[in-house]
């Protein structure tokens, strides 16, 4: 079949439904063919996996900031070698989004002696926004706020010098804003000293 004959002749007019009807469902095929379809995950997370991942993100969360602050902590003079234990309040926070939507009606009545009284309401509702995702819709969470520090543990072997003691506090203090009461500075152990 020539296509330019086709469409020069107008043969495609004398079509009936059934062959527009083929045509039609012939070209839809085609787009599905076309479509690329992603893999979906089959199976689903169990609570468990999701508290243990919970955990080891915690976990990893802590010993990073651990090494980090070793790190710095034993390049104070005269802090020598340090070993640093963070331990975390609560896991972090995921702030979901929501949609707030505000309503006001207003009600005018006429009392007697020509008064009018007004009478005003307003609604205000909010409404979690959520996302699409592979095992249906999830709420989206529009920002994530990291673990709290519960406590921070510095064992340097300058921490018998008061001035090394005071410096590794107020870096703690500085780089994680949490209070004096939750850094505890102590002097290394002579064997671990010499480790």
């Amino acid at each position: 079949m020539d296509f330019k004959s086709f469409f020069k002749n107008h043969s495609f007019k004398q079509w009936d439904k059934t062959q527009w009807t083929i045509l039609i469902l012939a070209g839809i095929l085609l787009m599905v063919i076309a479509i690329p379809t992603e893999e979906k995950r089959d199976r689903e997370v169990t609570l468990e996996e999701r508290e243990e991942n919970v955990s080891l993100n915690e976990e990893s969360y802590a010993e990073s900031l651990e090494r980090r602050l070793q790190n710095k902590l034993s390049k104070i003079e005269g802090a020598g070698r340090v070993e640093v234990m963070i331990t975390l309040e609560n896991y972090g926070e995921s702030v979901v989004e929501k949609d707030n939507a505000d309503s006001t009606s207003r009600r005018v009545q006429e009392g007697a002696e020509g008064r009018n009284t007004t009478e005003e309401t307003r609604e205000v509702h909010m409404e979690t926004v959520y996302q699409d995702a592979d095992r249906g819709k999830e709420p989206f969470v529009g920002s994530e706020k990291t673990p709290k520090i519960a406590g921070v543990l510095v064992v340097a072997q300058g921490a018998d010098k008061t001035a090394v003691k005071q410096n590794i506090s107020d870096a703690v203090m500085a780089l994680f804003q949490i209070d004096v009461n939750r850094i505890k500075v102590v002097k290394m152990n002579i064997q671990e000293e010499r480790q």
